[in-house]
């Protein structure tokens, strides 16, 4: 990549570049290549698979929810600003918007097979990488959360009824069939099932010691209650021995949907991102053993750790994406429903 390219990069991405030493930004530059694109181009196709993540180094794009029914704009990229990330983040693989050109504009393209090696590759970068993701996607799901709410209390005084009360759609007669902790006492046998979790098994030794010292396991009764849709949390959780259930509130449908999460299971990953509510209730049918992340301890092992870093702010932003992705099919659905 040519100096100029180099310069550019680091003016419009300053927040990520100043942080980058020559080396992690050479490397980065050299996995990218330089495109321009036109006025009135689709870039980005919605449901379309996508190969490539884009950042904007000058020029506009258009973002538009749609589907056969309609489209909605759901914002503006501009300079500085990634976007195509949530197709190899979601693990889709498929665009959830379409994404135009408002005006010529100049891009560097990664494609994800490079931005993969990239993350999974040594030094600051990855970290660094992932840090800039989250806030990014963190401000676009806030945009995107009040547009949804916006476009309901529209819907809302539309219908001038009193609401119904909310569908339930799988939730009914769980203890039934509820796993059952099978351990007495899980503590005996946490060190080797942590050992064995995906992500976690080739910690190096320091790594996986300080991991383990920071997670609290504990065994919580039934009806506990770990995170509250609409309310910020300040720990990340990890199911060890039984299950916890997930309740999602669909404002536009008025129904609430019910899954399991099951042992070797991360929730509530989203209250790493200060200040980003929970999309799901999570509580515990029966008892169950869960070990616990605060968010103050994961900010020290940040400190301590890359390797631990790149692990939780990986999942993460895979859980980002997955809520960008899903708020963007209700704001579709709300928005057809009102016109």
């Amino acid at each position: 990549m040519s100096p100029e390219i180099s310069g550019e990069f680091s003016e419009k991405f300053h927040s990520l570049a100043a942080e980058l030493n020559a080396s992690d930004l050479d490397r980065f530059l050299h996995a990218a290549s330089l495109i321009e694109v036109p006025a009135g181009r689709k870039l980005i196709k919605a449901r379309m698979p996508v190969d490539s993540i884009y950042l904007m180094l000058s020029g506009s794009l258009d973002v538009f929810a749609e589907n056969k029914g309609g489209a909605i704009k759901v914002s503006e990229i501009g300079p500085g600003e990634w976007v195509g990330e949530i197709s190899v983040l979601s693990g889709d693989g498929r665009a959830s918007a379409s994404v135009s050109t408002a005006s010529d504009a100049r891009l560097l393209r990664l494609r994800h097979q490079a931005f993969e090696e990239l993350i999974a590759g040594d030094g600051e970068l990855p970290v660094l990488m992932l840090q800039h993701l989250v806030l990014l996607m963190s401000g676009r799901l806030s945009g995107l959360v009040e547009m949804l709410s916006k476009l309901t209390r529209e819907r809302s005084a539309a219908d001038r009824g009193v609401a119904a009360e909310p569908a339930q759609e799988g939730v009914q007669d769980l203890t039934a069939f509820w796993p059952d902790c099978q351990l007495a006492d899980a503590s005996a046998t946490f060190r080797g099932f942590l050992h064995t979790l995906p992500g976690v098994e080739n910690f190096a030794n320091a790594d996986f010691e300080r991991l383990h010292s920071a997670v609290k396991l504990t065994l919580y009764p039934a009806r506990h209650v770990f995170t509250m849709q609409g309310l910020c949390g300040d720990s990340i959780h990890l199911v060890v021995d039984g299950a916890v259930s997930r309740r999602i509130f669909n404002p536009v449908s008025n129904s609430i949907s019910a899954s399991v999460v099951n042992v070797g299971e991360w929730f509530a990953l989203t209250s790493l991102a200060k200040g980003q509510p929970e999309f799901s209730t999570v509580s515990a049918i029966k008892p169950v053993f869960v070990a616990t992340l605060t968010r103050d301890d994961f900010n020290r092992l940040f400190d301590e750790s890359r390797d631990i870093a790149r692990f939780v702010l990986y999942m993460l932003v895979k859980e980002l994406a997955r809520n960008v992705q899903s708020t963007l099919q209700l704001i579709l659905v709300a928005h057809g429903e009102n016109n």
